[in-house]
């Protein structure tokens, strides 16, 4: 009831931000900018794997298609992608997370180095494994997929290391991207210290949450990227309209006390909130063809960051990051993204 009468008292209205409306002699130079610029990665870390075959018959055992493997593909994962991307658009990441004492860590590593991400920022955990998805792929069609990863908190000792490792990167960085998975990592004392101290070291921090994390805990955030699902489980509200998306929206600025809250909605593209605003800005999508989802959210958030921190305004910023995301699931799995590429779907959509 309190936030109906919010609503209506705020009145609350939407506003389109359509290609037509955009200074692409603003934008591109803030892509210029992003070059250098030092992001703090923080959440859960791991591997996907993509085994991609052909199906010519039904197995004899079971009704289930037998799959003749081609290629297997192995990949960075969860925030590592957020890292790779970062390090694709011309930041510098640093990567801190938990891996296990496994075949998986050394595989982890060993892309790490490939991408030119550091490895030494890792904290070792032997009582876990290393997070891995394994995507069975035929004819473009995912057929199923395997995780790979322990679920349970980490311990207190673990907790520690992490911290140090924290607090040693802190004042050298632009910013802070936390990136929640659930898998573990990121525990409510974890996140309050991230949240308070990079406040207090005057750190902007943005946040990939995920919906079986409380809302409560992300409180000290500077922005918030949830998708549609994940917004409704921050805010206790189901998204079924125009309506419900800015109870939602609102919701979750409150609880959180973010500077802003970007959900991202697929297809239908991005809705805006701000503290302070009565406008709530929508973004359409601006993918030319989706040929896999998978890391989407990672390439949004890595743009959101760099970019505003590269002296963007939030449509901007949310222009290009939806741009980006329309390159990416153009690509198979999860991807990274170039400025190039950017630049060349800005060129595309304008009219």
């Amino acid at each position: 009831m309190k936030m109906a009468k919010k609503l209506q008292k705020e009145k609350l209205q939407f506003s389109e931000i359509r290609p037509s409306s955009w200074n692409s002699d603003q934008l591109c130079p803030l892509l210029g900018r992003i070059r250098g610029k030092r992001i703090l990665v923080i959440g859960d870390v791991g591997l996907d794997r993509y085994t991609i075959g052909s199906v010519e018959r039904i197995s004899p055992e079971a009704p289930v298609p037998v799959v003749l493997v081609q290629e297997e593909k192995l990949k960075l994962g969860l925030a590592a992608n957020v890292a790779d991307n970062i390090q694709s658009l011309g930041g510098i990441p640093l990567l801190l997370g938990v891996v296990g004492q496994d075949r998986g860590a050394d595989d982890f590593r060993e892309l790490l180095l490939h991408s030119q991400i550091k490895t030494s920022y890792l904290v070792t955990d032997s009582s876990r494994r290393t997070a891995l998805k394994d995507r069975v792929v035929s004819d473009r069609q995912q057929l199923v997929r395997i995780d790979y990863e322990s679920l349970h908190p980490i311990e207190e000792k673990i907790e520690k290391q992490v911290l140090k490792k924290f607090r040693d990167l802190l004042p050298d960085v632009d910013g802070v991207v936390v990136e929640d998975y659930a898998k573990g990592l990121l525990t409510y004392h974890l996140l309050k210290t991230i949240f308070k101290e990079s406040k207090q070291a005057g750190k902007f921090v943005g946040v990939d949450p995920n919906l079986k994390t409380p809302a409560e805990y992300y409180r000290g955030a500077t922005l918030l990227t949830p998708n549609t699902k994940e917004a409704e489980a921050l805010s206790g509200i189901f998204i079924r309209d125009p309506k419900s998306l800015i109870q939602a929206g609102t919701a979750i600025l409150q609880s959180s006390r973010a500077s802003h809250v970007v959900v991202t909605r697929g297809k239908e593209g991005m809705a805006i909130f701000a503290q302070g605003s009565s406008r709530v800005r929508l973004i359409p999508t601006y993918a030319r063809e989706v040929y896999d989802v998978s890391g989407a959210g990672d390439t949004v958030i890595s743009v959101l960051v760099l970019t505003l921190l590269s002296g963007a305004h939030i449509e901007e910023a949310a222009v290009l990051s939806n741009l980006a995301a329309g390159v990416e699931v153009g690509k198979r799995g999860t991807a990274t993204v170039s400025t190039q590429e950017i630049e060349a779907a800005m060129t595309f959509f304008r009219p």
